[in-house]
């Protein structure tokens, strides 16, 4: 089976490690789905999004064209299209912690100005 980029295909889990979930397709081609195409926010478990055996639908990213090894994302689908048969609460939305990102630029000016502050009165000391 030839795969084309942005093919939306359903692979088996192979092997997983801290980095990724590697997978096999129909066709015994393998792929990659790597922790940052698992979801836009912090995944501190990879093996709460699949494990040996579960099926992921994903789609293509890109194509080694040396070995036809695929680059896979899970986050790319729809969310209503999602589809693992990883057995957990809620097998279609992976869970992640949440992670606050502030803007830390916008505070930057104001930490600025305290330092420098602090620097004038301690330089009086």
């Amino acid at each position: 089976m030839d795969f084309k980029v942005g093919d939306i295909i359903i692979g088996k889990v192979n092997q997983i490690r801290p980095y990724a979930l590697f997978l096999t397709f129909e066709d015994g081609t393998n792929g990659l789905l790597h922790i940052s195409e698992l979801s836009d926010g912090y995944i501190r478990d990879i093996e709460k999004f699949g494990s040996v055996g579960d099926d992921i639908k994903v789609k293509v990213l890109s194509i080694d064209e040396s070995n036809g090894f695929l680059r896979v994302s899970y986050k790319a689908i729809p969310e209503s299209e999602r589809y693992s048969t990883h057995d957990n609460s809620n097998r279609h939305t992976p869970q992640f912690d949440e992670a606050d990102f502030t803007d830390l630029e916008s505070k930057l000016p104001e930490w600025i100005e305290e330092t420098l502050l602090k620097a004038e009165e301690n330089k009086d000391d």
